[in-house]
């Protein structure tokens, strides 16, 4: 999906953030968590479910440079417009209480509602320049704590079968930031972050900026503190179940990037892929489903 930066909702979002009064901020965040739903939404059904004022809702598109609500909201439409169907019956599918199937029922329907966003808000432009830097770079420092660890071992895990000096860090120490310092020009810093962010994440960037070093972000929301010591951003929505995040988009935006890396990459990815097949068929890594 190819779209300008400027006409992207993420992007205005980002850009309007140090205009923004507090009661906008907490719309901006409603927006950023609800992107789908908030798309067909009135201005009395916005102010209600972001907890602000009506004339916040009416003023907020004109911070974003549209002319009127029904512009914006038809600016949000363009990039849902998609068939809802699917979410909406995983919604309404009738209530039993806290049971274990509907509240797996009400798991996958944010997931498909975080995903189905992905695909129609990603900016393809900037999708482009993430892979091309991973292509480029001498080494790869991915990084990631907390609920974003999981996500930083699988990006760490699929990329170094393409790609050679692919590092990996989950928890922060002194030795972090000796290595950050130590890290060539031609490396990139990978973050990932979602809500809530960590101080640890944040505190890395912000060090790594200062130094100049080439920075990538993967985060959920153009409001998040990290996006300011980015050079690209993406922006995968995390939702949460009770206490329980998810890491379903920014999982398939990972493997996107690691696939598009790949095809870049061609014969040089293969040979790696086909060493690595090797090595693991004389370690006998794998067994085969069946008996024995």
């Amino acid at each position: 999906m190819s779209q300008r930066l400027e006409d992207d909702i993420q992007a205005r979002l980002a850009a309007a953030r140090p205009k923004l009064s507090p009661k906008m901020i907490d719309l901006a965040t409603f927006l950023s968590a609800h992107l789908v739903q908030a798309a067909f939404m009135t201005t009395r059904e916005l102010a209600q479910a972001a907890g602000i004022s009506r004339a916040t809702v009416t003023r907020f598109p004109e911070v974003l440079g549209y002319n009127t609500f029904d512009e914006f909201r038809a600016a949000l439409q363009d990039r849902v417009s998609f068939d809802l169907s699917a979410v909406e019956h995983f919604r309404l599918l009738p209530a039993t209480g806290d049971s274990p199937l509907a509240r797996l029922r009400q798991t996958i329907a944010l997931d498909i509602e975080s995903l189905q966003a992905l695909a129609h808000t990603i900016v393809e432009t900037d999708l482009d320049r993430f892979v091309n830097e991973l292509v480029a770079a001498d080494r790869v420092v991915i990084a990631g704590f907390r609920l974003a660890s999981p996500l930083a071992w699988h990006f760490w895990y699929s990329l170094r079968k393409i790609r050679p000096n692919v590092d990996v860090v989950t928890h922060a120490d002194s030795w972090l930031y000796d290595d950050v310092r130590l890290l060539s020009e031609g490396a990139v810093i990978v973050a990932i972050t979602s809500a809530r962010y960590s101080t640890e994440i944040v505190s890395l960037v912000a060090y790594a900026h200062q130094l100049g070093r080439r920075v990538l972000v993967i985060t959920d929301s153009p409001l998040s503190p990290i996006l300011q010591y980015s050079g690209i951003a993406l922006f995968a929505r995390s939702p949460r179940l009770d206490f329980v995040g998810s890491i379903g988009a920014p999982a398939a935006l990972i493997n996107c990037i690691v696939s598009q890396v790949a095809v870049q990459l061609g014969d040089r990815s293969l040979a790696r892929l086909e060493a690595m097949e090797e090595s693991a068929a004389a370690a006998g890594a794998f067994v085969r489903a069946g008996p024995a």
